[in-house]
């Protein structure tokens, strides 16, 4: 039994560790514009945006406490599309960021921002109902889950929703975009052994992936890939164990101070003054 044990042990790390190691950027291409998308869809409902591809059809959107989500049909990989758009003002957002922890899961050593996760459970029930008619709809049961900034930790909390409570559905991709930290240690460990595609882009010396501080016990998902400032190469970070000091974090505390490199992922302008 302890050898069986032993190698599925080994078995789950070699696993995990192909997961992470593998980045596909076309998947990075994808969730950029879909993360654009959901801000060009803040004053419409036509699916013209310049980062709207046709390669999404948008299926409808969730507006609620300032936040709004577009739910949709991507169809290169056969899912339902999550897209979470971030805030409308980045500066303020920063500012008046709520760090203080949430226990709401049944194992309470999981914490998450109070924020965020109150924001995410005010349209939950809605999301979730939209979710389930569009995997109907296409007789599919994969969801494509992306989001920038503020909505890089709704999609990340919403991810963990789906693993964690077990509901109905395969994560084919999670991929965010200058992402703020969302949980504790543990919520970090759980995330990782899920194992699913999850890819945590960061750009240069963007400063939103470095609140809420990590010394009040705040702690990224991985597998984080950072990108250089002109958006050319990047690095596939080593984040199994932690954030990588050689990556984003490397650029911490005093450097990390950039507005503008975060509303510029993978030259996309991003936000409600960028590419629509």
């Amino acid at each position: 039994m302890y050898i069986y044990n032993h190698m599925f042990c080994l078995f789950s790390i070699l696993l995990l560790t192909v997961v992470f190691a593998n980045y596909n950027p076309e998947y990075g291409n994808t969730a950029v514009l879909l993360s654009q998308s959901a801000y060009c869809m803040s004053n419409t409902n036509i699916w013209d945006c310049a980062t709207c591809s046709s390669d999404n059809i948008l299926e409808g959107k969730i507006e609620n406490k300032g936040e709004l989500v577009i739910i949709g049909y991507n169809k290169p990989t056969n899912s339902v599309f999550i897209s979470f758009r971030g805030s409308s003002n980045i500066q303020n957002w920063i500012s008046n960021i709520q760090i203080v922890f949430t226990h709401p899961y049944e194992d309470t050593t999981i914490a998450v921002a109070d924020g965020f996760y109150k924001l995410y459970l005010s349209f939950r029930e809605q999301l979730l109902e939209k979710i389930e008619k569009v995997a109907e709809q296409y007789n599919i049961q994969s969801v494509f889950i992306t989001g920038h900034s503020l909505g890089g930790a709704l999609a990340t909390i919403c991810a963990f929703d789906i693993l964690y409570n077990e509901l109905p559905y395969t994560i084919s991709q999670h991929i965010t975009f200058g992402s703020p930290r969302v949980g504790n240690g543990v919520f970090f460990e759980y995330f990782k052994i899920y194992g699913i595609y999850s890819k945590r882009i960061t750009h240069h010396y963007d400063i939103v992936p470095h609140v809420p501080e990590e010394f009040i016990g705040y702690e990224h998902v991985n597998n984080e890939i950072w990108y250089d400032e002109n958006n050319e190469y990047y690095s596939i970070c080593d984040d199994y164990d932690g954030e990588d000091p050689q990556c984003s974090n490397s650029c911490a505390p005093t450097k990390c101070t950039s507005t503008s490199d975060h509303l510029n992922y993978l030259n996309i302008s991003m936000g409600n003054d960028g590419l629509c």
